[in-house]
């Protein structure tokens, strides 16, 4: 009996022990574990609570915070980590977890360049073997079931790009993790930013070396990708959110035999500047995933469409706003590296987008260049492409869109990726109001535009060796201010005053301009010969204004270019008079020009026309009276005779010269000039009514005119007052 007492006693102790063990088993190994971090893993532990629940085989492990290397630093740190063991699924070697808890937990990535903090946790030359099957060639497996993450964070800060992402509030629960070396499935739910919801199911098959993902997003933010944009461009904020629907499929053996579909949308889509001004944003942009294939680097998509985009482009002295957000894309050299690629014989990216579409875009556009600002806006634009892919020989693109809340612009186009200078192109703009355009008009005509509507249609049909291009230009109701004083107006062609003169009787410009030339010439570029082409029409016009002008008065352009004079007239003739109504009568319809007429003649012929003139006045005061005179200029001729015997070898012109004063037909010839100017200024203003800041009338320099303006006339040219 004794014994049978001391075996009881012995056994009762040996259990007491074991259960004062196991009760302070717990703390022994958190005390063991805080007390030997360092050694074992080379960073500081601390553990709140450890308990080890043997009737339910649980562990529990309260505020654990294990530090960064420096000892102060959070590195990973939770509340509760509760584990639920399922032992006896081990009899079928099942390694299996019934439930998995994890409480607020928080992890703090670094990286900078290829270095992570958590780089002195990974022993070098480390490996895991992870066998198909045991010792006697059974299935392994493992189940776990009901993973849940509560209020988690995850700081992840990238120093190279100076980048921090915060994900707060994550919450992940997943109903099952299961492997039985075949086949695995896995389901995830959690949370992102206040309202961002994602869910994963993922499925994989070993012995097909396989798997598939599918993920659905839900309002997941945006704006934590901005830190890996300004790689590429200069940004300081993308917002938006993520809602999506995609399905990966994969090789596991093979990491970009990657294959994704599917659709997904971001709304509220803005993009800031370095300067953080709004240069892009979108309502919503949705896309249709037809299969991104990374393997062959293929990226296609059967449809991609953008509600209300807003671009901002703002053209500064040095460069535009667009130009200034891409330069970190060329600092990087990227195109260079591109062409190294596809030099190598790398796979070549290719792409396919089946329709692209734009609904009511807007694009707002600033000039900084000039001497005041420029501001417009292209909204409601509705822009649709079809079968745009890297070899694609025809995309054909239709547009529409409405210029300054005014005007509109339609039309549409087909362009070739294949050869870029295959180009068709129409285009229609109807009433664009030309007042917005006056900051331009002032800096380069120093004119402001204070009304006008355009009208254009465009026609273009290139190719790499031929270019026909038409231009149909209508102009309606054009006016211009008084003259500025901008210095930088050195536009040599006429603009203004040839713009003036090309209107017609209802105030309209009709320009039709058909300009040709061959894209292959080195020297070729299409802006420039336009704008060459309508800078020669300008010259023209202005330097021949009657052939626009002389429809208004129903002359002919040559009769009204001159009016020509005969030696010594000094009065006007029907016939000269009646050019001259036809002049006034354009100068009424064309209030703002100014007629400017030049007396041009030969001084030496018009002194001998006079004098001759004067020697027949002479004659004429001093007949005899009762003289017969049976031919007056035969009488003349005998009266010069007798003055100048000899008459025979000189000449009529000559010869009166001998006998009449230089003084006399100087001054003869000086009142003749100015009774020429007289005649006309009188009767342009007094007897047609102009005004008399509409005509000048002058004479020439006559000693140093050229021999082909020695002949009597005057010179008619118009200009704007």
């Amino acid at each position: 009996m004794t014994r049978l007492r001391k075996r009881y006693m012995i056994t009762g102790t040996i259990i007491l022990l074991i259960c004062i063990f196991l009760f302070f088993l717990s703390s022994l190994v958190k005390n063991w574990l805080v007390k030997n971090s360092e050694s074992l893993i080379g960073r500081r532990l601390d553990i709140g609570e450890l308990h080890f629940n043997y009737a339910t085989v649980s562990v529990q492990v309260d505020n654990l915070v294990f530090y960064e290397k420096n000892g102060t630093d959070r590195f990973f740190s939770f509340r509760k980590l509760f584990v639920d063991f399922s032992p006896w699924k081990l009899v079928g070697r099942e390694f299996s977890l019934s439930e998995i808890r994890l409480e607020q937990p928080y992890i703090q990535i670094i990286q900078n360049g290829d270095q992570f903090n958590f780089d002195s946790l990974i022993r070098e030359q480390d490996s895991v073997v992870a066998e198909g099957s045991g010792a006697d060639g059974e299935l392994l497996k493992f189940s776990f079931y009901n993973i849940k993450l509560e209020g988690g964070e995850l700081v992840y800060t990238d120093e190279q790009i100076n980048s921090r992402l915060d994900f707060s509030d994550l919450n992940i629960e997943l109903p099952l993790v299961a492997w039985n070396n075949r086949h695995s499935d896995v389901g995830a739910a959690f949370t992102i930013g206040e309202h961002g919801q994602v869910e994963l199911n993922a499925v994989t098959d070993s012995q097909e070396s396989s798997f598939r993902v599918d993920v659905k997003t839900t309002d997941v933010p945006v704006r934590p990708v901005t830190g890996y944009l300004k790689e590429y461009v200069d940004v300081e904020l993308a917002d938006g959110f993520l809602t999506s629907e995609i399905h990966i499929s994969g090789d596991m053996n093979n990491l970009f035999n990657l294959f994704i579909a599917g659709q997904g949308k971001i709304t509220g889509f803005m993009l800031k500047d370095g300067r953080s001004q709004e240069i892009l944003s979108a309502k919503e942009v949705r896309a249709h995933i037809a299969g991104i294939d990374l393997q062959k680097f293929h990226f296609g998509f059967s449809g991609i469409e953008i509600d209300n985009p807003r671009l901002l482009v703002v053209r500064d002295k040095d460069m535009t706003n667009i130009e200034r957000l891409f330069l970190p894309y060329f600092r990087n050299d990227s195109i260079t590296e591109a062409a190294a690629v596809s030099a190598s014989g790398e796979t070549e990216t290719t792409y396919a987008i089946d329709t692209l579409r734009v609904n009511k875009g807007e694009v707002s556009i600033t000039d900084n260049t000039l001497n005041r600002p420029f501001n417009y806006a292209v909204d409601d634009l509705d822009l649709t492409m079809y079968g745009l892919t890297e070899s694609a020989e025809q995309i054909p693109v239709t547009f529409l869109a409405r210029l300054n809340n005014r005007g509109t612009l339609e039309g549409k186009t087909v362009l070739s990726i294949t050869e870029p200078m295959n180009i068709e192109f129409e285009g229609r703009l109807r009433q664009l109001d030309l007042v917005s355009f006056s900051p331009y008009s002032e800096y380069y005509i120093a004119s402001p535009v204070t009304q006008g509507w355009l009208n254009y249609d465009l026609l273009l049909k290139m190719t790499p060796k031929s270019l026909v291009n038409e231009n149909k230009i209508r102009v309606e109701e054009l006016e211009f201010g008084k003259r500025t004083k901008d210095t930088t107006a050195l536009v040599k062609a006429p603009v203004r005053l040839a713009l003036y003169i090309m209107k017609d009787i209802n105030d309209l410009i009709r320009i039709d301009m058909p300009v040709s030339g061959n894209p292959s010439d080195p020297q070729f570029k299409l802006g420039k010969l336009i704008w060459k082409t309508f800078g020669n029409l300008m010259v023209k016009t202005a330097a021949s204004p009657f052939n626009a002008l002389a429809g208004l008065a129903g002359a002919n352009p040559e009769s009204i270019e001159q009016l020509d004079f005969d030696l010594a007239q000094d009065s006007l003739s029907p016939e000269q008079k009646s050019k001259l109504a036809l002049l006034a009568t354009i100068l009424k319809k064309k209030s703002e020009l100014v007629v400017e007429m030049t007396q041009h003649t030969d001084i030496n012929a018009e002194k001998l026309k006079l004098t001759v003139k004067i020697a027949e006045e002479d004659f004429l005061v001093g007949r005899q009276p009762g003289m017969i005179i049976s031919s007056p200029e035969a009488t003349f001729e005998a009266f010069v005779r007798q003055q100048v015997p000899e008459f025979d070898s000189l000449g009529m012109e000559r010869a009166c010269q001998k006998f009449i004063a230089v003084s006399r037909v100087d001054s003869r010839f000086i009142t003749l000039l100015e009774k020429r100017d007289q005649q006309i200024h009188d009767f342009l203003i007094t007897g047609q009514g102009l005004p008399e800041q509409s005509v000048r009338v002058s004479t020439a320099d006559l000693r140093n005119l050229p021999e082909q303006l020695r002949v009597p006339h005057y010179k008619i040219e118009v200009l704007l007052k």
